[in-house]
């Protein structure tokens, strides 16, 4: 039998295609423009052009095209040489000129007086030129259009973030609702906040681009993450608060538990990460070891709030996404996730929500398609119950007047792994072939999204129907959702935290050195 071969979808055909693109382009780019190069030589005041002297060790590897003197600004001043390249090698250049100038002095009155200065100076830099004609100065670590390089990034950047957001509205319109969504929203944020961030330092600092050197370059993209946390500083606070305030409601109704504090707990987490890079900017001082020591822990305490503020973000936008979405085509069967039954057996207002949904759907679904499904009560009993939930729901259903054939009872359940699991069977043993039938979930909205994680688990396709709630419930699930999404993937999480600590630590390394 032929294995099927699959077809790369146009969105990453895109995607390599267009970094390639640029790479080449880049490189073009490099062999052209990088031929040039303009020393700049800064002054204090004015110089006479016909008084510059150069001198170059090697005439063979490059040569000068252009002296001119330029205002950078209104006090700063500088002579520019252009040169460019005419072979590969090593050369060492020296600029003689006159720095003329203008000195307030005072004499032994105190009195005010202008001083007229030439001061006779050299500068010296040294350069190499590559096989395709680049100069690199050795002296800045600098080549002509360095400041492009965070231009390259930010191009292949957005390339990234185009193919993920197609990605994502993909999975967004199947109703794929997973942790690996979230993951993918994470780098989105993440990406998006980078080029942001990486733009505006651009333009806003176009006049003194000349400057830019490699250090510069790998200054700014070791400090992301710490521009990143500054930015959303004052949001994740005040997120933080509203978490805290609604896990007090939530303690007063459902009770004190682990589970319902995670507010608090987040809260601890954001001023324990925020109060730790703190302390550690307090300890710099002038032993190289030592700075590169605490760079390299803010790296990683840095890094590490802001990937998990990212993932944060994400699984409350995809928590959103899945209580919003519209299913598009008719259900055969329709699991109705269980929660805790009142005394007499009858369903709790919130069990009655997640039921009423799924007779709504079961409904329009009708109307539309011409088609019914069967429920499938999930929920065993509890030890205060006195029926199953998958029993009170049953009885509920019969009563809207839903026949009892129609209704696959799932009564040995006690969490919601195993409505998903157990519910499974059902609908197995009912019909030839799992993979070809429709199935939907009814459950509140907080716990939307948690039955698209666990049903991809076990391996099914489902999609999910939102019942409405009190607020304060949501704020709470989503941070579940989020302790969900790191112990369901915990390597993974891991291996890119240690990559990510690894690589900024790596870049502080090379500035310092």
């Amino acid at each position: 039998m032929k294995k099927q071969k699959h077809k790369l979808k146009n969105r990453y055909i895109f995607c390599i295609s267009a970094i390639a693109l640029l790479l080449v382009s880049y490189f073009v780019f490099l062999c052209i423009f990088g031929r040039n190069y303009t020393m700049s030589v800064f002054l204090n005041g004015s110089t006479d052009l016909s008084s510059v002297r150069i001198e170059c060790s090697s005439e063979n590897v490059v040569k000068v095209t252009d002296i001119r003197s330029h205002s950078m600004s209104m006090d700063l001043y500088a002579l520019e040489i252009d040169l460019e390249s005419v072979g590969h090698g090593r050369t060492d250049i020296s600029v003689f000129y006159d720095d003329i100038y203008d000195l307030e002095q005072y004499d032994e009155n105190e009195q005010p007086h202008t001083e007229h200065i030439v001061d006779h100076n050299v500068a010296n830099e040294s350069f190499h030129v590559s096989y395709i004609g680049t100069i690199w100065s050795l002296t800045k670590d600098s080549f002509n259009g360095i400041w492009t390089m965070r231009l390259l990034m930010d191009a292949i950047l957005i390339v990234l973030i185009i193919t993920f957001c197609l990605t994502f509205r993909e999975r967004q319109k199947k109703g794929e609702f997973s942790y690996s969504m979230v993951t993918l929203g994470g780098l989105i944020l993440f990406m998006t906040v980078t080029v942001i961030l990486s733009l505006y330092d651009i333009f806003s600092s176009m006049e003194f681009m000349s400057l830019m050197n490699a250090k510069m370059v790998l200054i700014s993209v070791a400090t992301v993450s710490d521009s990143f946390i500054a930015i959303t500083l004052i949001p994740l606070s005040l997120f933080c608060i509203l978490l805290c305030i609604s896990n007090i409601w939530l303690v007063r109704h459902e009770g004190f538990r682990v589970q319902n504090l995670l507010g608090f707990m987040l809260g601890v987490f954001v001023i324990g990460g925020i109060a730790a890079m703190y302390f550690v900017s307090r300890f710099y001082n002038n032993s190289i070891a030592q700075e590169l020591l605490l760079l390299s822990i803010n790296a990683a305490i840095s890094f590490t709030f802001c990937y998990m503020e990212c993932l944060l973000i994400s699984t409350i936008f995809c928590a959103l996404l899945s209580t919003k979405y519209k299913i598009q085509q008719p259900m055969d069967y329709i699991i109705i996730l269980g929660c805790a039954i009142r005394k007499d057996g009858s369903p709790t207002p919130i069990l009655r929500g997640r039921i009423d949904r799924a007779l709504a759907f079961e409904k329009e679904q009708f109307e539309k398609w011409n088609k019914h499904a069967k429920f499938v009560p999930s929920g065993g009993q509890g030890g205060n119950e006195v029926i199953s939930e998958a029993e009170s729901m049953k009885r509920y259903l019969m009563e809207q007047g839903i026949p009892e054939e129609h209704i696959l009872k799932e009564d040995k359940s006690v969490n919601t792994y195993q409505n998903m699991a157990f519910s499974k069977k059902v609908i197995e043993s009912d019909v030839d072939d799992l993979s070809k039938a429709g199935i939907a979930f009814s459950t509140t909205n907080y716990h939307v999204f948690r039955g698209y994680t666990l049903a991809k688990r076990l391996g099914m396709k489902v999609k999910g129907l939102s019942a409405k709630t009190k607020l304060y419930f949501f704020p709470n699930a989503f941070l579940r959702e989020f302790v969900g999404l790191i112990v369901e993937q915990k390597k993974r999480h891991f291996l890119f935290i240690v990559a990510g600590i690894v690589f900024f630590a790596s870049l502080y390394l090379t500035i310092l050195f």
